[in-house]
């Protein structure tokens, strides 16, 4: 506290040089407020942590492996159907999806190749599958309709559906594929799938 003896005490008291400082004060505070709200959001935590963890991706892989394997629409395709009628693989591809999903969204980095020739970039891992753009549309339509079981928000299936049309060009490797009309066009290609 301030004691002021002496002099004219009056005009410390002038309304004018108190709202000034009111008003300054009251910025300052208010620029404050704005730019670590700003910030906040500017900082949204990873699509990970989004969904959940290992433990939830792990969880809807689960369920859309189980999809994959006995789709008939993706068993037409014989590479597919051969590796769908191995039981035993199953397992593996959970985990390994798994894995570049925790990845991909922004998790840990463990998906990583294997002395079995598993786990290798998007592009070297696919060719030999033949796959389609039709039996790529059926997995997104199996992806969306597993994150739509899981309840996972509007804006976490934008950024995953988005992710995924962008390994289309390396997933489908069908050389002798008929002309093609995607039913899931993308927002570049004039039609919005989106949950906005």
């Amino acid at each position: 506290m301030i004691i002021i003896t002496g002099g004219n005490r009056s005009n410390l008291n002038k309304l004018p040089l108190r709202k000034y400082m009111v008003g300054t004060i009251m910025a300052i505070i208010l620029t404050m407020i704005f730019s670590f709200s700003t910030k906040a959001q500017a900082e949204e935590d990873s699509l990970y942590a989004r969904l959940g963890g290992t433990y939830n991706i792990a969880s809807t892989v689960d369920h859309l492996v189980d999809l994959i394997y006995v789709n008939k629409g993706l068993n037409a395709n014989p590479v597919l159907a051969a590796i769908h009628g191995q039981k035993q693989t199953k397992a593996g591809f959970k985990a390994m999806l798994t894995n570049w999903v925790v990845q991909e969204t922004g998790g840990p980095k463990i998906y990583q190749p294997d002395q079995f020739g598993r786990g290798k970039s998007m592009k070297d891992s696919h060719p030999h599958l033949n796959i389609s753009n039709r039996e790529f549309d059926i997995i997104k339509t199996l992806a969306l309709a597993t994150f739509y079981h899981f309840n996972i928000g509007n804006h976490e299936i934008d950024q995953l559906m988005d992710d995924l049309e962008s390994y289309r060009l390396v997933i489908v490797t069908a050389a002798d594929e008929a002309p093609f009309k995607s039913r899931l066009v993308t927002e570049m290609d004039g039609f919005d799938y989106h949950t906005k």
